[in-house]
């Protein structure tokens, strides 16, 4: 047999030649073909991404409705949506805007946007927390929930902790360290995030790095376009970070200490009343109603009947103080109101 052998092979050397040469042939063929795979499977990963991030930012909050609407002034107040949901403003400024139609109708939170105009807002973490809960992560297949949100100095800066439960397979508790930053580019509220932990102890920095475990797999992305995933940064739109009536507007800076974050918005500035008030809201100009009730040129001052803090005015329940509010009209062309906390 090991005299045949070479025999056999050199009678077939053609046949042994041709199979060699179909063999590495189909073998080339394979991986080539897996490589096309994988450079197509790529590629449309990264025709996704780029998709969604153009969607992102032709979603550009910081344009309102074609509309003048109702100038809005505020002193000192705490603008609310809910009791988890509000703003800090001693000095801000925004402007109402109708979706549809020219009258700002204030007892529909959804029919109208605050357009953010030249102001600094002061956003306790708690408060934070509360947007993240109820606006951010809060719609249909949201793979995070229960966040908590807390403040604390690392490196001379004040770091983002976020904690809560994140969904693979199983709910499994997560945290996260943060620092916050704004993209001009894309009018987003930045968090930029260093360090990661899975259950408590076991370190993923490096994990979501891979791509089964990428941020932009493992968080659903919001049907609104409100907020993206790119890299390690979780990027939220403005309007995406309040419940109705949504907040839009074009964000300056962010800056945080110990007492919280404070969001700085660009923007023309708004009038105040001639008023010796500290604390109030005032609404100049524009068509608005309020129940059963419509000006046609704007002209309420709202002020603050227990003015030793700040006035807590909700844009939500703000009928429910009416009753115990003081009313005056002194004339067909404004109203005054001196309001109790909402």
């Amino acid at each position: 047999m090991a005299i045949a052998c070479p025999t056999w092979v050199k009678r077939h050397s053609r046949l042994l030649t041709c199979s060699t040469f179909l063999l590495l042939l189909a073998a080339i063929v394979g991986e080539g073909f897996i490589i096309w795979q994988q450079g197509m499977a790529h590629q449309a990963a990264e025709d996704q991404s780029a998709k969604l991030l153009n969607a992102f930012l032709a979603r550009d909050t910081a344009q309102a409705p074609n509309h003048p609407g109702v100038d809005v002034r505020l002193q000192n107040v705490r603008f609310k949506w809910s009791n988890q949901v509000y703003i800090d403003a001693p000095n801000m400024a925004i402007r109402a805007v109708p979706l549809q139609g020219d009258v700002v109708n204030f007892d529909q939170p959804g029919s109208f946007v605050l357009t953010m105009q030249q102001a600094t807002v002061h956003l306790a973490p708690a408060v934070l927390e509360g947007m993240l809960n109820e606006s951010v992560f809060n719609y249909p297949h949201s793979k995070v929930r229960g966040l908590r949100v807390t403040l604390r100095p690392e490196g001379g800066r004040q770091a983002l902790i976020m904690s809560g439960q994140v969904r693979m397979l199983a709910w499994i508790p997560f945290s996260m360290v943060s620092y916050l930053t704004v993209d001009h580019q894309t009018n987003t509220l930045v968090m930029n995030i260093t360090r990661m932990k899975v259950l408590g102890f076991i370190p993923a920095t490096k994990l979501v790095r891979l791509e089964p475990f990428q941020l932009e797999k493992i968080i659903a992305l919001p049907p609104n376009n409100s907020m993206i995933v790119r890299g390690n940064q979780i990027m939220v739109k403005p309007f995406g970070l309040f419940p109705p009536p949504r907040v839009i507007g074009t964000i300056a800076s962010v800056t945080t200490d110990e007492s919280g974050i404070r969001l700085a918005f660009a923007g023309q500035a708004i009038a105040a009343p001639q008023s010796d008030a500290r604390n109030y809201v005032y609404l100049r100009g524009g068509r608005a109603q309020f129940g059963h009730f419509e000006m046609l040129d704007t002209d309420v001052l709202i002020t603050d009947k227990n003015p030793g803090n700040l006035f807590g005015f909700s844009v939500v329940n703000y009928a429910a103080a009416v009753a115990r509010s003081d009313i005056e009209v002194h004339d067909t062309r404004s109203v005054r109101v001196s309001m109790p906390d909402s």
